[in-house]
């Protein structure tokens, strides 16, 4: 399978402006299209609006935020931990983009720690 053929997750972030929860989890998926780059699709979707109250509507969004892949409700309220979350994308990419992934993982981590010692 070549790159342009390989599996993309497409995530919708449902959030509200009064959502305590969603910055939180919005910072999580920035960092998810840091390691995942191309494979990856977020969108986020403003429940407050006429729009966002639609699609809320058909995914039975009851908390915020909610995170939808694939068309696929993972995750409800308060976010999720980054491994959970990066599990659950992982499910729908190939192994070539999971190894790929990995090596963005190790390399933030890295930062991470020269950061914060």
């Amino acid at each position: 399978m070549t790159e342009n053929e390989s599996m993309k997750v497409k995530v919708e972030i449902y959030t509200s402006p009064t959502c305590p929860y969603c910055p939180a989890a919005l910072q999580m998926l920035k960092k998810a299209i840091d390691i995942y780059g191309d494979a990856i699709e977020v969108t986020k979707i403003d429940i407050s609006t006429p729009d966002g109250q639609e699609l809320a509507a058909f995914y039975d969004v009851q908390a915020t935020p909610t995170i939808v892949m694939n068309g696929d409700v993972k995750f409800r309220g308060p976010p999720p931990s980054e491994t959970d979350l990066y599990d659950d994308i992982e499910t729908y990419l190939e192994p070539d983009q999971i190894k790929t992934a990995a090596k963005r993982r190790k390399t933030q981590n890295r930062e991470i720690d020269l950061m914060y010692g």
